[in-house]
C-alpha cells in the first residue's frame, strides 16, 4: 500500500475543491489494483474507489457533494 498527500501542484482540480468545500487534506492511496481518493475537512473523511485516480476523484468528490445536499 502506498499512500501520497495530494497538493495544488499534483492537480489544479484539487485547488478548486479545496476552497468550495473547506478541505485541508487530500490523501491519494494505491493497494493492488485499487486507488482511493480521500478529502479530510471538518466533517469528515471522505472516500472515492476507483481502478485508477480519476475515477476515484470523481467518485470521491460525488460523496462529497451528496453529503451537501
Amino acid at each position: 500500500m502506498s499512500i501520497t498527500i495530494l497538493t495544488e501542484k499534483n492537480s489544479p482540480k484539487i485547488s478548486k475543491v479545496k476552497k468550495e468545500f473547506n478541505i485541508f487534506r487530500v490523501i491519494a492511496m494505491k493497494k493492488g489494483n485499487l486507488n482511493i481518493i480521500e478529502f479530510f475537512n471538518k466533517d469528515g473523511a471522505f472516500r472515492g474507489f476507483g481502478r485508477d485516480t480519476k475515477a476515484a476523484y470523481k467518485r470521491a468528490k460525488r460523496a462529497l457533494k451528496n453529503y451537501y445536499k
